[in-house]
């Protein structure tokens, strides 16, 4: 009985299922088509295939199709955007350089009307012989106040980095640019400029990102101060000086360069000084 009931088992209980596997390598179905295939190509007749391709190749045109209507649309909207980023981009120049150049005309006749005012002042103190003291006085004051330019000899002194300077030790810092200026002024300079930059008692000498900026203006090595005053004794005295004795070490310690040249005429331009107010002090101290 036992081996009647071993005969009706199916094959891959018999056998065992690795030997089924590596024997029944092909599926049934598949077996089953390829004989019916073989059979029908020796009888000479048709064999009947897989699904028509044919509506298969037609879903997949419409597909591509419309991921091609996609792609030019997208590449269309694009181009559009890319336009009217530019237009925008182009108007903003345009903007930028008309404001400017409102900017530079407004300066331009700023500076005329002031040279026309001075003028004026001028003419019309000079035809009074009380005002002359007056005038005197309004150029004095205008000199120390860096509101007008002026011209008469001095000193021209140049600071440099040391040679090689690879860190801001061996480099002129602002600080150190703070003590020249002072050192110059306590030896008696009537007026002094920094890179072409006037110094005024509103001016500031300050480190401002990586450059050394002075009345909102960047400056770069070499720096060059101009010193209007005595060319003879300012050299001298301005060495007797803290400030001329502490550029003397730094000289000595770390390299830093300066040299100090007498000059018989320099010119210093005006300041650009905006006031915005300023109160009368009264009698008796009290303003």
């Amino acid at each position: 009985m036992a081996r009647d009931a071993d005969t009706r088992l199916p094959p891959q209980a018999a056998m065992g299922l690795l030997d089924y596997l590596t024997t029944h390598a092909m599926d049934e179905d598949y077996e089953f088509v390829s004989e019916r295939r073989q059979r029908a190509e020796a009888r000479g007749e048709s064999v009947e295939k897989a699904p028509s391709r044919s509506r298969i190749g037609v879903v997949g045109a419409l597909v591509m199709a419309l991921f091609a209507v996609l792609v030019v649309t997208a590449a269309v909207q694009t181009s559009r955007n890319s336009v009217s980023d530019e237009k925008e981009r182009r108007e903003l120049v345009g903007q930028v350089d008309q404001a400017r150049a409102q900017v530079d005309g407004d300066r331009s006749r700023l500076t005329a009307l002031q040279q026309e005012v001075r003028r004026l002042q001028t003419r019309q103190l000079s035809n009074d012989t009380s005002a002359k003291g007056v005038l005197d006085t309004i150029k004095l004051l205008g000199m120390r106040a860096g509101t007008i330019p002026v011209r008469g000899p001095g000193v021209r002194v140049v600071a440099d980095d040391a040679k090689g300077a690879d860190s801001a030790r061996n480099e002129v810092l602002d600080s150190d640019l703070q003590k020249l200026v002072n050192g110059l002024w306590e030896a008696g300079a009537e007026a002094i400029s920094l890179n072409g930059q006037r110094l005024t008692n509103l001016s500031t000498i300050r480190l401002a990102g990586n450059a050394i900026t002075v009345n909102a203006h960047s400056l770069r090595r070499p720096y060059v101060v101009q010193a209007i005053g005595n060319k003879d004794t300012l050299p001298a005295r301005f060495a007797e000086t803290t400030s001329g004795q502490a550029w003397l070490d730094l000289q000595r310690e770390v390299g830093l360069r300066l040299k100090i040249t007498p000059e018989s005429s320099l010119r210093l331009p005006a300041a650009e000084v905006s006031l915005r107010y300023a109160n009368q002090k009264k009698p008796g101290g009290a303003s």
